[in-house]
Protein backbone atom coordinates (compact mmCIF):
# COMPACT_ATOMS: atom_id res chain seq x y z
CA UNK A 1 0.00 0.00 0.00
CA UNK A 2 3.25 2.35 0.99
CA UNK A 3 4.22 1.98 -2.85
CA UNK A 4 0.90 3.20 -3.70
CA UNK A 5 0.46 5.98 -1.49
CA UNK A 6 3.69 7.54 -1.38
CA UNK A 7 3.76 8.82 -5.58
CA UNK A 8 0.25 9.89 -5.14
CA UNK A 9 0.69 11.83 -2.07
CA UNK A 10 3.59 13.78 -3.64
CA UNK A 11 1.69 14.20 -6.66
CA UNK A 12 -1.17 15.65 -5.17
CA UNK A 13 1.56 18.12 -2.99
CA UNK A 14 2.54 18.69 -6.40
CA UNK A 15 -0.49 19.98 -8.00
CA UNK A 16 -1.56 21.40 -4.57
CA UNK A 17 2.04 23.25 -5.10
CA UNK A 18 2.75 22.79 -1.46
CA UNK A 19 5.84 20.93 -0.18
CA UNK A 20 5.26 18.46 2.28
CA UNK A 21 7.82 17.46 3.85
CA UNK A 22 6.97 14.45 6.41
CA UNK A 23 6.33 11.05 5.20
CA UNK A 24 3.50 10.28 7.12
CA UNK A 25 1.58 13.35 5.81
CA UNK A 26 2.65 12.58 2.23
CA UNK A 27 1.15 9.15 3.24
CA UNK A 28 -1.86 10.29 4.69
CA UNK A 29 -2.29 12.57 1.82
CA UNK A 30 -2.34 9.57 -0.41
CA UNK A 31 -5.34 8.66 1.52
CA UNK A 32 -6.95 12.02 1.42
CA UNK A 33 -6.47 11.30 -2.80
CA UNK A 34 -7.56 8.02 -3.40
CA UNK A 35 -10.72 8.92 -0.86
CA UNK A 36 -11.61 11.75 -3.60
CA UNK A 37 -11.05 9.37 -6.50
CA UNK A 38 -12.70 6.40 -5.62
CA UNK A 39 -15.44 8.88 -4.43
CA UNK A 40 -15.95 10.10 -7.96
CA UNK A 41 -14.94 6.89 -9.70
CA UNK A 42 -18.18 4.87 -7.73
CA UNK A 43 -20.95 7.41 -9.21
CA UNK A 44 -20.19 5.43 -12.59
CA UNK A 45 -18.28 2.35 -12.44
CA UNK A 46 -17.77 -0.03 -9.19
CA UNK A 47 -14.45 -0.19 -7.15
CA UNK A 48 -13.73 -3.35 -8.51
CA UNK A 49 -10.88 -4.82 -11.00
CA UNK A 50 -10.71 -2.10 -13.55
CA UNK A 51 -10.47 0.55 -10.93
CA UNK A 52 -7.49 -1.44 -8.75
CA UNK A 53 -5.68 -1.72 -12.30
CA UNK A 54 -6.17 2.43 -12.82
CA UNK A 55 -5.45 3.09 -9.35
CA UNK A 56 -2.17 1.11 -10.30
CA UNK A 57 -1.41 2.58 -13.01
CA UNK A 58 -1.90 5.88 -12.06
CA UNK A 59 0.44 5.52 -9.06
CA UNK A 60 3.00 3.91 -11.61
CA UNK A 61 3.29 6.76 -13.80
CA UNK A 62 3.16 9.33 -10.86
CA UNK A 63 6.24 7.65 -9.66
CA UNK A 64 7.73 7.51 -12.56
CA UNK A 65 7.53 11.38 -13.01
CA UNK A 66 8.66 11.73 -9.54
CA UNK A 67 10.88 8.60 -8.49
CA UNK A 68 13.33 10.81 -7.06
CA UNK A 69 10.90 12.43 -4.29
CA UNK A 70 9.75 9.16 -3.32
CA UNK A 71 13.36 7.56 -3.18
CA UNK A 72 14.10 10.29 -0.90
CA UNK A 73 10.95 9.64 1.29
CA UNK A 74 11.37 6.30 1.33
CA UNK A 75 14.88 7.30 2.63
CA UNK A 76 13.88 9.49 5.21
CA UNK A 77 11.38 7.56 6.47
CA UNK A 78 14.12 4.41 7.16
CA UNK A 79 15.81 6.66 9.09
CA UNK A 80 13.29 8.07 10.91
CA UNK A 81 12.51 4.72 11.83
CA UNK A 82 16.34 4.40 12.78
CA UNK A 83 16.76 7.24 14.79
CA UNK A 84 13.61 5.88 17.61
CA UNK A 85 15.61 5.11 20.31
CA UNK A 86 15.94 1.37 21.65
CA UNK A 87 12.68 1.16 23.95
CA UNK A 88 10.95 3.39 20.90
CA UNK A 89 11.89 0.39 18.74
CA UNK A 90 10.45 -2.25 20.67
CA UNK A 91 7.05 -0.25 21.06
CA UNK A 92 6.79 -0.50 17.70
CA UNK A 93 7.77 -4.26 17.24
CA UNK A 94 5.49 -5.12 19.40
CA UNK A 95 2.66 -2.83 18.47
CA UNK A 96 2.77 -4.51 14.59
CA UNK A 97 2.71 -7.70 15.76
CA UNK A 98 -0.16 -7.35 17.86
CA UNK A 99 -1.60 -5.72 14.85
CA UNK A 100 -1.09 -8.15 12.74
CA UNK A 101 -2.83 -10.87 15.07
CA UNK A 102 -5.19 -8.66 16.12
CA UNK A 103 -6.16 -7.88 12.17
CA UNK A 104 -6.63 -12.02 12.12
CA UNK A 105 -9.26 -12.01 14.65
CA UNK A 106 -12.75 -12.07 14.21
CA UNK A 107 -15.00 -8.65 14.03
CA UNK A 108 -16.62 -7.47 17.36
CA UNK A 109 -18.69 -4.70 15.87
CA UNK A 110 -22.21 -5.53 15.68
CA UNK A 111 -22.81 -2.99 12.79
CA UNK A 112 -20.56 -5.17 10.73
CA UNK A 113 -23.11 -8.10 10.63
CA UNK A 114 -25.57 -5.24 9.54
CA UNK A 115 -23.93 -3.22 7.51
CA UNK A 116 -20.51 -2.80 7.14
CA UNK A 117 -19.72 -6.09 4.71
CA UNK A 118 -22.68 -5.31 2.63
CA UNK A 119 -21.44 -1.54 2.28
CA UNK A 120 -18.11 -3.04 0.76
CA UNK A 121 -19.61 -5.36 -1.26
CA UNK A 122 -21.69 -3.44 -3.27
CA UNK A 123 -19.66 -0.58 -3.71
CA UNK A 124 -17.00 -3.41 -5.01
CA UNK A 125 -19.53 -4.97 -7.04
CA UNK A 126 -21.65 -1.92 -8.41
CA UNK A 127 -20.68 1.16 -7.05
CA UNK A 128 -23.51 3.21 -5.97
CA UNK A 129 -26.59 1.95 -6.41
CA UNK A 130 -29.80 4.25 -6.45
CA UNK A 131 -32.07 4.05 -3.72
CA UNK A 132 -29.82 1.20 -2.16
CA UNK A 133 -31.18 2.32 1.68
CA UNK A 134 -34.58 1.36 0.58
CA UNK A 135 -33.47 -2.49 0.50
CA UNK A 136 -31.92 -1.84 3.83
CA UNK A 137 -31.85 0.97 5.60
CA UNK A 138 -28.79 0.47 7.04
CA UNK A 139 -26.66 0.75 3.90
CA UNK A 140 -28.17 4.30 3.56
CA UNK A 141 -24.59 5.65 5.76
CA UNK A 142 -22.18 4.71 3.01
CA UNK A 143 -19.53 5.84 5.00
CA UNK A 144 -16.47 7.62 3.04
CA UNK A 145 -14.36 5.38 5.04
CA UNK A 146 -16.28 2.36 3.70
CA UNK A 147 -15.54 3.81 -0.03
CA UNK A 148 -12.03 4.19 0.76
CA UNK A 149 -11.82 0.52 2.36
CA UNK A 150 -13.73 -0.93 -0.94
CA UNK A 151 -10.91 0.78 -3.28
CA UNK A 152 -7.85 -0.68 -1.40
CA UNK A 153 -9.64 -4.02 -0.84
CA UNK A 154 -8.15 -5.37 -3.99
CA UNK A 155 -11.35 -7.57 -3.69
CA UNK A 156 -10.67 -9.17 -6.75
CA UNK A 157 -7.37 -10.72 -5.50
CA UNK A 158 -8.22 -11.68 -1.90
CA UNK A 159 -11.28 -11.46 -0.56
CA UNK A 160 -9.95 -10.56 3.25
CA UNK A 161 -8.27 -7.39 2.92
CA UNK A 162 -10.15 -5.27 5.28
CA UNK A 163 -7.86 -4.15 7.21
CA UNK A 164 -7.13 -0.17 6.70
CA UNK A 165 -8.10 0.37 10.33
CA UNK A 166 -5.30 -1.16 11.01
CA UNK A 167 -3.10 0.54 8.52
CA UNK A 168 -4.68 3.90 10.33
CA UNK A 169 -3.90 2.56 13.59
CA UNK A 170 -0.10 1.66 12.79
CA UNK A 171 0.19 5.28 11.20
CA UNK A 172 -0.97 6.58 14.10
CA UNK A 173 1.48 4.66 16.22
CA UNK A 174 4.85 5.24 14.59
CA UNK A 175 3.69 8.93 14.09
CA UNK A 176 3.24 9.29 18.17
CA UNK A 177 6.98 7.62 18.67
CA UNK A 178 8.33 9.86 16.12
CA UNK A 179 9.24 13.33 17.50
CA UNK A 180 9.36 17.10 16.26
CA UNK A 181 12.72 18.59 18.61
CA UNK A 182 10.56 22.34 17.90
CA UNK A 183 8.00 20.88 19.88
CA UNK A 184 7.20 22.18 23.76
CA UNK A 185 6.26 20.11 26.80
CA UNK A 186 3.02 19.89 25.60
CA UNK A 187 3.53 18.76 22.27
CA UNK A 188 6.04 16.66 22.53
CA UNK A 189 4.09 14.74 25.40
CA UNK A 190 0.49 15.58 23.96
CA UNK A 191 1.96 13.91 20.84
CA UNK A 192 3.11 10.07 22.55
CA UNK A 193 -0.43 9.74 24.13
CA UNK A 194 -2.32 8.87 20.91
CA UNK A 195 -1.18 5.58 22.08
CA UNK A 196 -3.84 5.65 24.53
CA UNK A 197 -5.98 5.08 21.99
CA UNK A 198 -4.63 1.47 21.44
CA UNK A 199 -6.59 0.44 24.65
CA UNK A 200 -9.46 1.09 22.43
CA UNK A 201 -8.28 0.12 18.52
CA UNK A 202 -6.72 -3.38 18.93
CA UNK A 203 -10.44 -4.50 20.04
CA UNK A 204 -12.29 -3.07 16.87
CA UNK A 205 -9.41 -3.06 13.80
CA UNK A 206 -10.85 -6.53 12.58
CA UNK A 207 -13.58 -4.65 12.02
CA UNK A 208 -13.92 -2.09 8.92
CA UNK A 209 -15.31 0.66 10.86
CA UNK A 210 -14.52 4.50 10.62
CA UNK A 211 -13.53 4.57 14.18
CA UNK A 212 -10.16 3.72 14.66
CA UNK A 213 -9.23 5.98 11.53
CA UNK A 214 -11.46 8.80 12.95
CA UNK A 215 -9.92 8.63 16.19
CA UNK A 216 -5.99 8.96 14.62
CA UNK A 217 -7.20 11.34 12.41
CA UNK A 218 -8.60 13.69 14.30
CA UNK A 219 -5.83 13.36 16.85
CA UNK A 220 -2.73 14.25 14.53
CA UNK A 221 -5.31 17.17 13.13
CA UNK A 222 -5.74 18.72 16.72
CA UNK A 223 -1.72 18.50 17.08
CA UNK A 224 -1.02 20.47 13.65
CA UNK A 225 -4.28 22.95 15.08
CA UNK A 226 -2.03 23.36 18.50
CA UNK A 227 1.05 24.06 16.52
CA UNK A 228 -0.40 26.71 13.63
CA UNK A 229 -2.28 28.23 16.20
CA UNK A 230 1.50 30.03 17.26
CA UNK A 231 2.94 29.71 13.78
CA UNK A 232 0.99 30.08 10.29
CA UNK A 233 2.24 27.97 7.75
CA UNK A 234 0.16 27.51 4.84
CA UNK A 235 1.14 23.89 3.39
CA UNK A 236 0.28 22.64 7.26
CA UNK A 237 -3.35 25.19 7.13
CA UNK A 238 -3.78 23.14 3.41
CA UNK A 239 -3.40 19.42 5.39
CA UNK A 240 -5.39 20.34 8.01
CA UNK A 241 -8.31 21.37 5.79
CA UNK A 242 -7.84 17.92 4.23
CA UNK A 243 -7.69 15.64 6.93
CA UNK A 244 -10.92 17.10 8.29
CA UNK A 245 -13.05 17.13 5.43
CA UNK A 246 -12.12 13.97 5.43
CA UNK A 247 -12.45 13.19 9.17
CA UNK A 248 -16.22 14.56 8.62
CA UNK A 249 -16.27 12.62 5.51
CA UNK A 250 -15.93 9.15 7.02
CA UNK A 251 -17.99 10.27 10.14
CA UNK A 252 -20.21 13.14 9.65
CA UNK A 253 -20.89 13.54 13.14
CA UNK A 254 -17.54 15.10 13.57
CA UNK A 255 -19.08 18.53 11.50
CA UNK A 256 -17.83 20.35 14.65
CA UNK A 257 -14.02 19.72 14.12
CA UNK A 258 -14.65 22.57 11.34
CA UNK A 259 -14.93 24.91 14.03
CA UNK A 260 -10.89 24.51 14.50
CA UNK A 261 -10.26 25.17 10.78
CA UNK A 262 -12.27 28.13 10.68
CA UNK A 263 -10.71 29.96 14.13
CA UNK A 264 -7.18 29.37 12.45
CA UNK A 265 -8.38 30.59 9.35
CA UNK A 266 -9.64 33.60 11.42
CA UNK A 267 -6.45 34.32 13.46
CA UNK A 268 -4.62 34.63 10.39
CA UNK A 269 -7.04 36.55 8.16
CA UNK A 270 -5.24 39.77 7.91
CA UNK A 271 -2.10 37.89 7.30
CA UNK A 272 -3.40 35.97 4.81
CA UNK A 273 -6.76 36.33 2.57
CA UNK A 274 -6.89 33.11 1.03
CA UNK A 275 -9.85 31.63 1.22
CA UNK A 276 -9.28 28.71 -1.64
CA UNK A 277 -9.10 25.95 1.15
CA UNK A 278 -12.77 26.17 1.03
CA UNK A 279 -12.80 24.74 -2.00
CA UNK A 280 -11.65 21.76 -0.26
CA UNK A 281 -14.71 21.44 2.06
CA UNK A 282 -17.39 22.68 -1.28
CA UNK A 283 -15.32 19.00 -3.06
CA UNK A 284 -16.38 17.30 -0.04
CA UNK A 285 -19.19 18.12 0.59
CA UNK A 286 -20.49 17.95 -2.98
CA UNK A 287 -19.27 14.09 -2.61
CA UNK A 288 -21.43 13.76 0.62
CA UNK A 289 -24.69 15.13 -0.82
CA UNK A 290 -24.21 13.24 -4.22
CA UNK A 291 -23.95 9.63 -2.59
CA UNK A 292 -26.45 10.73 -0.33
CA UNK A 293 -28.92 11.86 -3.19
CA UNK A 294 -28.22 8.42 -4.79
CA UNK A 295 -28.55 6.02 -2.25
CA UNK A 296 -31.15 7.68 -0.19
CA UNK A 297 -32.87 10.60 -2.11
CA UNK A 298 -32.37 12.54 0.84
CA UNK A 299 -28.88 15.11 0.25
CA UNK A 300 -28.44 15.52 4.10
CA UNK A 301 -28.93 12.01 5.62
CA UNK A 302 -29.19 11.07 8.36
CA UNK A 303 -30.91 14.90 8.72
CA UNK A 304 -33.95 15.24 7.05
CA UNK A 305 -35.95 18.33 8.15
CA UNK A 306 -38.26 17.89 5.28
CA UNK A 307 -36.08 18.63 2.65
CA UNK A 308 -37.06 16.04 -0.56
CA UNK A 309 -35.91 15.35 -3.84
CA UNK A 310 -39.35 13.85 -5.06
CA UNK A 311 -36.95 11.36 -6.68
CA UNK A 312 -38.53 7.58 -7.28
CA UNK A 313 -35.81 5.75 -5.13
CA UNK A 314 -36.13 8.60 -2.53
CA UNK A 315 -36.29 7.12 1.04
CA UNK A 316 -39.34 7.95 2.89
CA UNK A 317 -39.10 10.12 5.39
CA UNK A 318 -41.09 7.54 8.02
CA UNK A 319 -38.03 5.30 7.42
CA UNK A 320 -35.42 7.61 7.73
CA UNK A 321 -37.07 8.77 11.46
CA UNK A 322 -37.42 5.15 12.14
CA UNK A 323 -34.07 4.80 11.30
CA UNK A 324 -32.90 7.59 13.73
CA UNK A 325 -34.58 6.33 15.72
CA UNK A 326 -32.86 3.20 16.97
CA UNK A 327 -30.09 4.12 16.52
CA UNK A 328 -31.00 6.72 19.21
CA UNK A 329 -32.82 4.05 21.17
CA UNK A 330 -29.19 1.77 20.84
CA UNK A 331 -27.23 4.61 22.49
CA UNK A 332 -30.02 5.18 25.42
CA UNK A 333 -30.11 1.04 26.38
CA UNK A 334 -34.02 1.17 25.23
CA UNK A 335 -35.98 0.20 22.90
CA UNK A 336 -37.44 2.34 19.97
CA UNK A 337 -41.13 1.82 21.50
CA UNK A 338 -39.60 2.87 24.32
CA UNK A 339 -37.94 5.69 23.87
CA UNK A 340 -40.50 7.73 22.02
CA UNK A 341 -42.44 7.59 25.91
CA UNK A 342 -39.38 8.49 28.03
CA UNK A 343 -38.38 12.86 28.73
CA UNK A 344 -35.28 14.05 28.75
CA UNK A 345 -34.76 13.62 32.46
CA UNK A 346 -35.54 9.76 31.98
CA UNK A 347 -33.19 9.15 29.20
CA UNK A 348 -30.39 10.31 31.24
CA UNK A 349 -31.04 8.01 33.81
CA UNK A 350 -31.73 5.49 31.11
CA UNK A 351 -28.13 6.31 29.82
CA UNK A 352 -26.22 6.86 33.38
CA UNK A 353 -27.43 3.67 34.95
CA UNK A 354 -26.73 1.46 31.74
CA UNK A 355 -25.96 -2.22 32.59
CA UNK A 356 -22.78 -3.82 32.36
CA UNK A 357 -19.35 -1.97 31.59
CA UNK A 358 -21.34 0.00 28.72
CA UNK A 359 -22.84 1.80 32.21
CA UNK A 360 -19.65 2.24 34.02
CA UNK A 361 -18.19 3.77 30.54
CA UNK A 362 -20.87 6.13 30.68
CA UNK A 363 -19.94 7.22 34.13
CA UNK A 364 -16.85 7.18 33.30
CA UNK A 365 -17.51 9.82 30.49
CA UNK A 366 -19.48 12.01 32.42
CA UNK A 367 -16.97 12.63 35.01
CA UNK A 368 -14.58 13.48 32.48
CA UNK A 369 -17.13 15.87 30.45
CA UNK A 370 -17.36 17.84 33.91
CA UNK A 371 -13.70 17.84 35.14
CA UNK A 372 -12.96 19.28 31.73
CA UNK A 373 -15.84 21.69 32.35
CA UNK A 374 -14.25 22.84 35.78
CA UNK A 375 -10.91 22.83 34.50
CA UNK A 376 -11.93 25.17 31.90
CA UNK A 377 -13.81 28.07 34.23
CA UNK A 378 -11.27 27.00 37.04
CA UNK A 379 -7.71 26.96 35.31
CA UNK A 380 -5.86 29.55 33.14
CA UNK A 381 -5.81 27.45 30.00
CA UNK A 382 -4.10 28.33 26.91
CA UNK A 383 -6.76 29.73 24.07
CA UNK A 384 -5.80 26.79 22.26
CA UNK A 385 -6.14 24.06 24.47
CA UNK A 386 -9.20 26.23 25.51
CA UNK A 387 -10.67 26.08 22.38
CA UNK A 388 -10.17 22.07 21.92
CA UNK A 389 -11.82 21.57 25.15
CA UNK A 390 -14.87 24.27 24.12
CA UNK A 391 -15.24 22.02 20.47
CA UNK A 392 -15.13 18.79 22.79
CA UNK A 393 -17.80 20.30 25.47
CA UNK A 394 -20.02 21.32 21.99
CA UNK A 395 -19.90 17.66 20.33
CA UNK A 396 -20.75 16.07 23.69
CA UNK A 397 -23.77 18.46 23.79
CA UNK A 398 -24.81 17.29 20.19
CA UNK A 399 -23.86 13.99 20.72
CA UNK A 400 -26.27 13.50 23.79
CA UNK A 401 -29.21 14.70 21.49
CA UNK A 402 -28.38 12.53 18.57
CA UNK A 403 -26.71 9.09 19.80
CA UNK A 404 -24.80 9.43 22.90
CA UNK A 405 -22.70 5.97 22.20
CA UNK A 406 -19.53 5.91 24.37
CA UNK A 407 -17.17 5.03 20.80
CA UNK A 408 -18.70 8.46 19.52
CA UNK A 409 -17.09 10.71 22.57
CA UNK A 410 -13.69 9.14 22.37
CA UNK A 411 -12.16 11.27 18.74
CA UNK A 412 -12.43 14.63 20.94
CA UNK A 413 -12.41 12.87 24.54
CA UNK A 414 -8.76 11.57 24.66
CA UNK A 415 -7.04 14.51 22.94
CA UNK A 416 -8.88 17.00 25.64
CA UNK A 417 -8.21 14.07 28.36
CA UNK A 418 -4.74 13.81 27.22
CA UNK A 419 -4.29 17.74 27.33
CA UNK A 420 -5.80 18.62 30.45
CA UNK A 421 -3.45 15.85 32.12
CA UNK A 422 -0.53 17.31 30.86
CA UNK A 423 -1.47 20.79 31.98
CA UNK A 424 -2.26 19.39 35.84
CA UNK A 425 0.69 16.41 36.09
CA UNK A 426 4.36 16.94 35.01
CA UNK A 427 5.31 13.68 33.98
CA UNK A 428 8.88 12.44 33.43
CA UNK A 429 10.43 10.58 30.38
CA UNK A 430 10.52 7.24 31.96
CA UNK A 431 6.84 7.42 33.34
CA UNK A 432 5.33 8.49 29.88
CA UNK A 433 7.22 4.87 28.28
CA UNK A 434 5.56 3.21 31.45
CA UNK A 435 2.29 4.69 30.52
CA UNK A 436 2.71 3.73 26.73
CA UNK A 437 4.11 0.24 27.09
CA UNK A 438 0.90 -0.40 29.55
CA UNK A 439 -1.53 0.73 27.42
CA UNK A 440 -0.53 -1.33 24.24
CA UNK A 441 -0.03 -3.80 26.31
CA UNK A 442 -4.14 -4.04 28.21
CA UNK A 443 -5.25 -2.93 24.79
CA UNK A 444 -3.88 -6.20 23.34
CA UNK A 445 -5.12 -8.51 26.68
CA UNK A 446 -8.48 -6.63 26.00
CA UNK A 447 -8.59 -7.69 22.01
CA UNK A 448 -7.39 -11.10 22.92
CA UNK A 449 -9.45 -12.52 25.54
CA UNK A 450 -13.27 -12.18 24.55
CA UNK A 451 -14.19 -12.77 28.30
CA UNK A 452 -13.03 -9.06 28.60
CA UNK A 453 -15.11 -7.68 25.34
CA UNK A 454 -18.02 -9.43 26.60
CA UNK A 455 -18.01 -7.55 29.80
CA UNK A 456 -17.93 -4.28 27.27
CA UNK A 457 -21.64 -4.88 26.51
CA UNK A 458 -25.13 -6.21 27.09
CA UNK A 459 -26.02 -7.16 23.67
CA UNK A 460 -26.68 -10.64 23.41
CA UNK A 461 -25.46 -10.39 19.62
CA UNK A 462 -21.97 -8.74 20.72
CA UNK A 463 -21.06 -11.93 22.77
CA UNK A 464 -17.99 -13.83 21.26
CA UNK A 465 -17.23 -17.50 21.67
CA UNK A 466 -14.55 -18.55 19.91
CA UNK A 467 -11.75 -20.75 20.94
CA UNK A 468 -8.24 -19.43 20.14
CA UNK A 469 -6.01 -21.12 17.82
CA UNK A 470 -3.56 -17.66 17.57
CA UNK A 471 -0.77 -19.77 14.79
CA UNK A 472 -3.84 -20.54 12.39
CA UNK A 473 -5.52 -16.76 12.79
CA UNK A 474 -1.93 -15.71 11.29
CA UNK A 475 -2.13 -17.99 8.73
CA UNK A 476 -5.98 -18.01 7.87
CA UNK A 477 -7.40 -14.69 9.39
CA UNK A 478 -11.24 -15.34 10.66
CA UNK A 479 -14.09 -14.60 8.38
CA UNK A 480 -15.31 -11.21 7.58
CA UNK A 481 -18.99 -12.40 9.65
CA UNK A 482 -18.83 -14.47 12.75
CA UNK A 483 -22.17 -15.39 11.84
CA UNK A 484 -22.41 -18.47 9.25
CA UNK A 485 -23.48 -17.67 5.97
CA UNK A 486 -25.93 -20.14 5.54
CA UNK A 487 -28.78 -18.37 3.34
CA UNK A 488 -32.48 -19.07 1.58
CA UNK A 489 -33.34 -17.71 -1.41
CA UNK A 490 -36.72 -15.53 -1.04
CA UNK A 491 -38.76 -14.13 -4.16
CA UNK A 492 -41.08 -11.64 -3.74
CA UNK A 493 -42.32 -8.73 -6.47
CA UNK A 494 -40.10 -9.95 -8.79
CA UNK A 495 -36.76 -9.49 -6.47
CA UNK A 496 -34.82 -12.09 -5.72
CA UNK A 497 -32.77 -11.90 -2.27
CA UNK A 498 -30.89 -13.96 0.38
CA UNK A 499 -32.01 -13.86 3.47
CA UNK A 500 -30.10 -15.63 6.27
CA UNK A 501 -31.32 -19.03 7.62
CA UNK A 502 -29.77 -17.48 11.45
CA UNK A 503 -32.55 -14.66 11.79
CA UNK A 504 -32.41 -13.62 15.04
CA UNK A 505 -31.02 -10.58 14.18
CA UNK A 506 -33.36 -8.22 12.72
CA UNK A 507 -31.01 -5.88 10.48
CA UNK A 508 -28.20 -8.81 9.82
CA UNK A 509 -27.24 -9.93 6.58
CA UNK A 510 -23.95 -10.65 7.34
CA UNK A 511 -21.41 -11.85 4.36
CA UNK A 512 -24.56 -13.24 2.08
CA UNK A 513 -24.66 -13.21 -1.48
CA UNK A 514 -25.74 -9.80 -3.43
CA UNK A 515 -28.86 -8.50 -2.46
CA UNK A 516 -29.26 -10.02 1.32
CA UNK A 517 -31.61 -8.75 3.58
CA UNK A 518 -33.70 -10.73 6.53
CA UNK A 519 -37.01 -12.08 5.45
CA UNK A 520 -38.02 -10.41 8.56
CA UNK A 521 -37.09 -6.95 8.29
CA UNK A 522 -38.82 -7.18 4.62
CA UNK A 523 -42.48 -8.43 6.61
CA UNK A 524 -41.32 -6.01 9.49
CA UNK A 525 -41.60 -3.00 7.39
CA UNK A 526 -44.62 -3.86 4.83
CA UNK A 527 -46.69 -4.62 8.04
CA UNK A 528 -45.61 -1.63 9.72
CA UNK A 529 -45.21 0.67 6.65
CA UNK A 530 -47.04 -0.45 4.26
CA UNK A 531 -44.03 -0.54 1.85
CA UNK A 532 -42.78 -3.56 -0.11
CA UNK A 533 -39.61 -3.49 -1.69
CA UNK A 534 -38.86 -3.59 -5.12
CA UNK A 535 -36.00 -3.02 -8.08
CA UNK A 536 -36.08 -0.03 -10.31
CA UNK A 537 -35.06 -2.22 -13.43
CA UNK A 538 -34.51 -5.63 -14.73
CA UNK A 539 -31.41 -5.75 -12.67
CA UNK A 540 -30.67 -5.23 -8.72
CA UNK A 541 -28.03 -2.83 -10.66
CA UNK A 542 -30.15 -0.37 -11.41
CA UNK A 543 -31.31 0.48 -8.13
CA UNK A 544 -34.55 -0.28 -5.46
CA UNK A 545 -37.35 1.50 -4.46
CA UNK A 546 -40.51 1.58 -2.38
CA UNK A 547 -43.69 0.91 -3.18
CA UNK A 548 -46.55 1.76 -1.28
CA UNK A 549 -48.85 -1.57 -0.64
CA UNK A 550 -52.48 -0.96 -1.94
CA UNK A 551 -55.10 -2.18 0.28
Amino acid sequence: MIIILFPLGIGTSKLLSIKVKLPLDIVLLGLVTITIFSSLWMFFLPLAGLWSFSLIFLSTVVFFYNRAEVYEQLKISKNNILKLSFLNKLTLLFTLLAIVYCTSLPAYVIDNESYYIQTIKWLDKYGLVKGLANLHVYLAQQSGFHILEAALNFDSVYDRFNDLSAFYLLIGVVWSLESDINDNYILKYYRKGLVVLSLICFTFISTPSPDTAVYVLTYILIYKFLKLWHHWDEKEFIILTFFCCQIIYFKVIMVLLSILVIMIWLKYYQVKKNVSWMLVGLLFLSLFIGKNLVVTGLPLFPLDYGIVTETVWELPLSVSNFYNGITKAQAFGVSPKVITEMNAFELSQSWFFHSGLEGLLNKILLLSILISFIFLITKKVKPAIKSVIIVFLFHVVVLFVTSPQFRFFIPLLVPSAVLSGLLMFKLSHKTVNFLILTFLFVGLIIATFTGLQNRLTDNDLMIRNYNLHALNLLIQPAPKSIYPNDFKKVTKNELQYHSPLNNSFLYGTYDLPLPAVNERYVEFMENKYQISIQKLGDSISEGFKYVKIKN
